[in-house]
């Protein structure tokens, strides 16, 4: 009788995955697909995709912004050397303004210095009268060089009230004279490039009073008559 001898029992069966088992073309690229991909499911590859255009957009703003800093800093150098030339025109525009002024002021102060010092003893009332209206002129003088009028009330003429100030009122029975000047107090100056009244002139008015009543006194009765009602 023949003998037959079983060989032993090999469990490495490459259909099982035993150690003389190779990995097909499929199962390396799942191996290759499973080791790139991340924790969260993304591809390794759009992950730094990602990451290069993060970059490259904080980049830009990083860029824009530094830009628009710069831009601001220039905005400021030149508002700050416009209102440099802005003051520096304004100082040279009041200083040639209050030029003139300042030369009549002077004048004015040597005359009232001169003729303080030409005054003899006893001064007279017309003496010194005659001396402040000079001075008073001097004024006017000025303030024409600086545009400004003097305005004048008269007596007799309508009253104005864009120009004059009521500082005191008087009774009158002339009808003519209702609603006039009686008499200047001060005068008044207007801007002439304006025509705005400045200060109006300090006037005393004339107003009409009323007509008055006639009222009827009642005559005593007489001893035993009937009295004769007031009407």
């Amino acid at each position: 009788m023949e003998t037959m001898t079983q060989a032993p029992y090999d469990s490495s069966d490459p259909a099982d995955g035993g150690p003389d088992a190779r990995p097909t073309a499929d199962g390396d690229e799942e191996t290759r697909s499973v080791q790139e991909e991340l924790p969260g499911g993304e591809p390794a590859e759009a992950t730094a995709d990602r990451l290069w255009e993060i970059s490259a957009a904080l980049a830009a703003i990083q860029h824009e912004l530094a830009r628009q800093n710069e831009r601001a800093a220039a905005r400021e150098r030149v508002i700050d050397r416009l209102h440099e030339e802005n003051l520096r025109l304004r100082s040279g525009e009041y200083r040639s303004v209050t030029r003139p002024l300042v030369a009549d002021l002077q004048s004015l102060r040597n005359d009232l210095l001169r003729q303080a010092a030409t005054l003899s003893d006893p001064v007279t009332v017309p003496t010194v009268a005659e001396l402040l209206g000079s001075f008073a002129y001097s004024i006017e003088l000025t303030l024409e060089r600086a545009g400004v009028q003097v305005l004048r009330a008269t007596a007799g003429t309508p009253f104005e009230p864009g120009s004059h100030r009521v500082a005191r009122v008087v009774c009158t029975d002339d009808p003519a004279q209702d609603g006039t000047v009686a008499e200047p107090l001060a005068d008044g100056y207007r801007d002439v490039v304006s025509d705005r009244v400045l200060l109006p002139a300090s006037v005393v008015v004339c107003r009409r009073s009323a007509t008055p009543t006639p009222v009827r006194i009642p005559t005593p009765p007489a001893p035993g008559g009937p009295a004769d009602p007031a009407h």
